[in-house]
């Protein structure tokens, strides 16, 4: 293809050359209109002569330019369907791109490919709620702005080629094999679950520094990724946690209903993980980074170290020891010699040491136990049939043992021990025997049951539960009498409960006391049952939510704070200039007096609000601002249009 520097395509003057693949070759250009540098993409001859591939080209672009995020490249204008060249011209990048930076190895630690994919995940979640698959997700189509932003490029672009010609075509520009969803290797429609399935091949490949399905060609590569066939990244990361580990699996699954349905099931789940290790304003910590990586890295895994100590403690106080296990070994992976991880693993293993002598003895006690009580078995069996052949005495005196009735058969020798009887004892009224007698026998002649009168110290009386007081004290139930006559209410216990405020906030569980941080986690313990939570923070309107705490299993919610409605005003020349802020229409003059009322959608990925400000006049060059809105604050662009 002819070079273009040098030449005007419409109103962009074409500067240098940027870089070229199989579709398109990408320039750096001149908005002769309002001065600007911009990007311009022009697609290779063999494109742009079908008249199907510039349809598609003007139909992507469209609905691209509808997509407003911060991490999104904006377009600004493409070609009409009957210009000489197809191109598309958006923002122009400083920057390099995230290849770049994976190139140099994986990104350790792991958090900070996390930190990556949600940026990611956060710019293709919007794209999907819009209707937008990308199709294309590699690392070569996401640029790293200079100060640290995260643009993700090429939108739609990977629909102008049939996937005959994505396999045949060689270049960065055209997306490559080991990239591709199954289905989209298949060649079935790509929904998001496509775009998650790529994005999970990035995030892999940020962790451990080598593509998931990698093989020695195209035809290997693409079997792996049909056949699922790829490594465990904990085996090449020992500090890749559980969670990190199951979140990059489920992106990867064969089947496409198995994986997040679309990115923002992604950016939640990853959200939640970096906000439980403190880690809760991702794109601010990205920027630290990309400014700073040695020192960022450092600082970074002293901040993971801590903060997994303090959650291990935590387990390990509620029980839950695999958990604090699983987060002792991040703990020595990410520092080995850390004493006082070491010192709670000892603990851990002197307590299991412990627990195992005790199972022990406890078997070594039930065996003793039933040999004394076969051994007592025979005593009794002895002492019956010696009673037998004693003559009984004249007379019964209180405190001694009734003789047995003539009436009642002698007990048989060696007898098997009856069960217990159920049935309810009479009352006294109703023939309870008096102290000092013998109760009358049992059916199927069981020998009597023997009691005796507590007016005599250490007596025994009996009691209608079928149970024998021995000087008051109850034995065979475990009970006092007081317990019958006034039943102790159980102690209901608290359980730990996560709640979740996106993007942060300040949580008060009913009647409590707020929490002193506006944070993404809290950390919580309240009793099994509904609760009311107020969300509140600088930034936002207080918002109440129920929860629903079940006795069993973790209790994790996920709310959403309520950013404050942004007022924005423009001041622009000239005053009657006609301008849209989203369905809202008016002059700019009227603006000023009455700004726009802005509102921000419940659980947003941060605070900042960007908004889209159109101004057209008659006679002058219309112009389009994105602007950042802070919650609950005025904003007011000013500026001019430009005569035609």
């Amino acid at each position: 293809m002819t070079t273009l520097v040098g030449r005007h395509i419409g109103r962009y003057r074409i500067l240098e050359q940027l870089g070229s693949g199989g579709m398109s070759v990408v320039y750096k250009g001149l908005d002769t209109a309002l001065d600007r540098e911009v990007a311009v993409k022009v697609l290779h001859p063999h494109l742009a002569g079908k008249d199907e591939s510039r349809r598609r080209l003007a139909r992507e672009a469209r609905a691209v330019a509808k997509l407003h995020h911060p991490n999104i490249l904006e377009v600004f204008d493409f070609s009409a369907a009957d210009a000489q060249d197809a191109f598309i011209v958006t923002e122009y990048i400083r920057g390099q791109t995230l290849k770049t930076f994976m190139d140099q190895g994986p990104m350790d630690p792991p958090e900070l490919a996390a930190m990556v994919i949600h940026e990611l995940a956060a710019a293709l979640a919007h794209a999907h709620e819009s209707g937008v698959i990308h199709r294309d997700l590699k690392p070569e189509n996401v640029m790293v702005r200079e100060d640290g932003v995260l643009k993700l490029m090429d939108f739609g672009i990977a629909r102008l080629m049939d996937i005959e010609e994505r396999m045949t075509v060689t270049g960065t520009l055209v997306g490559s094999p080991a990239h591709m969803a199954p289905e989209i290797i298949e060649g079935l429609e790509a929904g998001p679950a496509a775009d998650v399935f790529s994005v999970g091949i990035m995030f892999y490949a940020a962790m451990t520094g080598r593509l998931p399905f990698s093989a020695s060609n195209t035809t290997a590569t693409l079997k792996r990724i049909l056949d699922g066939d790829y490594e465990d990244a904990r085996r090449r990361v020992p500090a890749l946690s559980d969670e990190l580990a199951d979140i990059c699996a489920t992106c990867l699954q064969r089947e496409p209903e198995r994986r997040y349905p679309d990115a923002a099931r992604l950016r939640d789940a990853l959200a939640d993980y970096l906000a439980g290790l403190g880690f809760a304003r991702v794109g601010e910590e990205l920027v630290s980074y990309f400014a700073d990586p040695p020192s960022y890295r450092k600082l970074a895994r002293q901040r993971l170290v801590a903060t997994l100590l303090e959650r291990s403690e935590r387990l390990l106080a509620e029980k839950r020891t695999p958990r604090a296990l699983a987060s002792l070994n991040q703990v020595l992976a990410l520092d080995a010699t850390n004493a006082r991880a070491l010192a709670l693993l000892k603990g851990l293993q002197r307590a299991q040491r412990l627990k195992t002598w005790r199972r022990r003895g406890l078997r070594l006690g039930v065996g003793v136990a039933a040999a004394g009580l076969l051994g007592l078995g025979g005593w009794r069996a002895r002492h019956a049939n010696v009673a037998e052949a004693t003559p009984p005495p004249d007379a019964t005196t209180p405190g001694q043992v009734a003789a047995t009735p003539p009436s009642a058969p002698p007990p048989e020798p060696l007898a098997p021990v009856a069960p217990p009887d159920t049935t309810p004892a009479p009352k006294e009224s109703a023939g309870r025997p008096a102290p000092g007698t013998a109760q009358p026998p049992r059916p199927g002649g069981a020998a009597p049951r023997v009691v005796k009168d507590t007016t005599a110290p250490g007596g025994l009386a009996p009691r209608t539960d079928g149970a024998l007081a021995v000087g008051g004290a109850v034995r065979g139930l475990g009970t006092r009498p007081e317990d019958e006559e006034a039943p102790r209410k159980p102690l209901v216990r608290k359980l730990p409960v996560s709640i979740l405020v996106r993007p942060y906030g300040s949580i008060r569980v009913d009647d409590g006391a707020a929490s002193a941080q506006p944070l993404q986690k809290h950390d919580v313990e309240v009793t099994p049952g509904r609760h009311t939570v107020t969300i509140s923070c600088d930034y936002c309107e207080d918002v109440v939510d129920t929860i629903d705490v079940q006795p069993d299993g973790e209790n994790v919610f996920h709310l959403r704070a309520q950013p404050k409605t942004s007022r924005l005003s423009v001041d622009f020349e000239p005053a009657g200039a006609l301008v849209r802020v989203g369905d809202q229409l008016r002059s700019a003059e009227d603006s000023v007096r009455t700004p726009f009322e802005v509102r921000s959608p419940r659980g947003p990925a941060g605070f900042q609000h960007t908004v889209v400000v159109e101004v057209s006049h008659p006679g002058y060059v219309p112009e389009r601002r994105v602007v950042q809105l802070r919650p609950g604050e005025p904003t007011t662009l000013r500026g001019s249009l430009r005569p035609e």
